[in-house]
């Protein structure tokens, strides 16, 4: 029982640290890597969570993105449903593409190169890599890494393209193409 609760406090330690360094995914990723460290450390150890835990944190999960639904959603997509539709089908076709090809050249076992790889947010295809039983902390790895690179170097690149000139989208009109 303090095994499960020492992991709690690393977690929540963790996680205050990457939310002040104001990290990517900062609760997520401190708590992920402050558990981490202490596990391949050694110096307390780390319990597999309870049985059912998983299950709990997909309800967590859906509930949070449940919340984001919305009426103005919904009515928005009556005039979005095509971009929409298409950014999905681009980016989880080179997703699958990409996460094939790096299994084939560096590996990576298949399912775990394509959710590393697949679209989406570091915590939701974290869930899915447990759940299907593919390599979590690599798709973990491969999402920190991803993320990390989009938040440094997108917003470079958007201020170098867009200096001294407009940007195409109308101010508070909403991003066609988002992942976390």
């Amino acid at each position: 029982m303090m095994s499960y609760l020492w992991t709690v406090l690393i977690g929540l330690a963790g996680a205050l640290i990457g939310v002040k360094l104001r990290l990517p995914a900062g609760a997520l990723v401190g708590s992920m890597v402050a558990v981490g460290l202490v596990n391949v450390w050694g110096a307390i150890p780390i319990p597999a969570p309870p049985a059912g835990i998983r299950f709990a944190m997909q309800v967590v999960l859906g509930i949070l993105l449940g919340t984001k639904l919305t009426a103005d959603t919904l009515l928005a997509l009556k005039d979005l449903w095509r971009p929409a539709l298409l950014c999905t089908v681009i980016a989880v076709g080179t997703g699958v593409l990409s996460g094939y090809l790096i299994s084939r050249w560096l590996g990576i076992e298949r399912l775990t190169a394509i959710l590393g790889t697949a679209p989406g947010g570091i915590s939701d295809m974290s869930l899915i890599a447990l759940d299907m039983g593919a390599q979590t902390s690599t798709v973990v790895v491969m999402h920190l890494a991803r993320l990390i690179s989009v938040v440094v170097v997108v917003p470079w690149v958007v201020r170098a393209r867009s200096a001294g000139h407009e940007l195409a989208r109308p101010p508070g009109s909403p991003a066609l193409c988002a992942s976390a």
